[in-house]
């Protein structure tokens, strides 16, 4: 499976807690949306709004990390089915600190001038 080069970027950052390499890949006027089956949900609209959420995601969790299943990319469009683990720093709800957790979520992307310009995860 071959990934756009910007979503292999962005997962790598992501997976390095590199908040300013994750940042890097989005447009300015970048989507950001996370609905959770576990209730919470989080939309957030441009740059600035994402690198304050990118960096307060980071320093929550000692390690985490995107592992791609499967990938669909139709253009500028990308769906990705990822196998994504965790082991919070601190509690967070039902996710205890030092605990490992492990779920399975879907992310479609759009790109659009070289930048993702929405990205919903569902977990």
């Amino acid at each position: 499976m071959t990934l756009p080069a910007l979503i292999q970027r962005y997962l790598d950052a992501y997976n390095r807690k590199d908040v300013a390499a994750l940042v890097a890949c989005v447009a300015d006027d970048i989507i950001f949306e996370n609905v959770s089956n576990a209730g919470q949900s989080t939309k957030i609209e441009g740059r600035a709004a994402f690198a304050e959420l990118a960096g307060r995601a980071a320093t929550m969790f000692t390690i985490r990390c995107q592992t791609v299943r499967n990938a669909v990319v139709d253009g500028d469009r990308v769906a990705l089915e990822v196998d994504w683990t965790g082991t919070p720093a601190i509690d967070l709800g039902p996710m205890k600190a030092g605990e490992q957790v492990a779920l399975r979520v879907v992310s479609f992307m759009t790109i659009t001038g070289g930048k993702l310009t929405r990205i919903v995860d569902l977990s």
